[in-house]
């Protein structure tokens, strides 16, 4: 069998012949695993019920013969007839298991042989295979160290134009954006214009524009939810329950 902990990966780049043995192993662990499937019944194993002290090793078909054996004994004896031939009664399903037996011992031995030629194969290719993964991943790493200085070119930019864009609204008063230097992030990623050209309210928010100075309007969306403010009276008199004799007017006063 293998010796490696770690089964071939789908994507590994097998040549024409191992991909056909590694059909070939896995037709041989299919047919293995559906005979023993169709076939559970006639699988030796324990079969000891609740109170049985020591383990009893039969197959669920025997167990169901001996019971039915079980009772055409005892409706023979009731009706005075000679009892049922046990061996020949109980021979079928113990041939049946032997074969079960003899067969998943082949099926077993064709999947093990399978899986040799296999791992056989795969071992003498690791080298050639290798060569050609380690190319790989050396342009796969050129690409990403392109795309990375791209990134952070265009990271640069994003932080020049958002710097302006607060010298603008604020009128001067800074020239870079509110979260420059941030120790949990700048949250760059959320600046987002709306469809006339207004940074959005929720982008605002998140970039901190709602904690400067904001002198320039007509860059920044309004609030879609403005705070209600509440209308009350500037100089409230309070009322004062007065007891007063009956016929002496109302006894609320201000």
């Amino acid at each position: 069998m293998a010796d490696y902990i770690v089964e071939p990966p789908r994507d590994l780049p097998l040549s024409t012949k191992v991909k056909a043995l590694r059909k070939e192993y896995e037709d041989a662990k299919a047919k293995l695993s559906t005979y023993k499937q169709e076939n559970a019944r006639y699988r030796t194993r324990d079969v000891s019920q609740v109170g049985e002290v020591k383990a009893r090793y039969s197959t669920p078909a025997l167990e169901d013969a001996k019971a039915d054996l079980k009772a055409l004994e005892i409706q023979a004896v009731k009706e005075g007839k000679a009892l049922p031939d046990k061996g020949k009664f109980l021979g079928a399903v113990k041939a049946k298991t032997e074969e079960y037996d003899r067969t998943v011992s082949a099926l077993e031995f064709l999947v093990a042989r399978a899986r040799k030629a296999f791992d056989d194969g795969v071992k003498e290719e690791l080298v050639p295979m290798g060569r050609k993964e380690a190319a790989k991943a050396a342009q796969a790493r050129d690409a990403w160290e392109k795309a990375y200085k791209a990134a952070m070119a265009a990271r640069e930019t994003l932080e020049k134009h958002a710097g302006l864009f607060s010298y603008c609204v604020t009128a001067g008063g800074m020239d870079v954006h509110p979260r420059h230097g941030h120790s949990q992030g700048d949250r760059l990623e959320c600046w987002e214009l709306n469809e006339d050209g207004l940074l959005t309210w929720e982008a605002s928010q998140e970039l901190d524009y709602g904690q400067i100075p904001v002198k320039v309007s007509g860059l920044i969306e309004s609030d879609p939810n403005p705070p209600v403010v509440e209308e009350f009276n500037d100089n409230p008199k309070p009322r004062y329950f007065i007891a007063k004799a009956d016929g002496y007017g109302n006894n609320w006063e201000h």
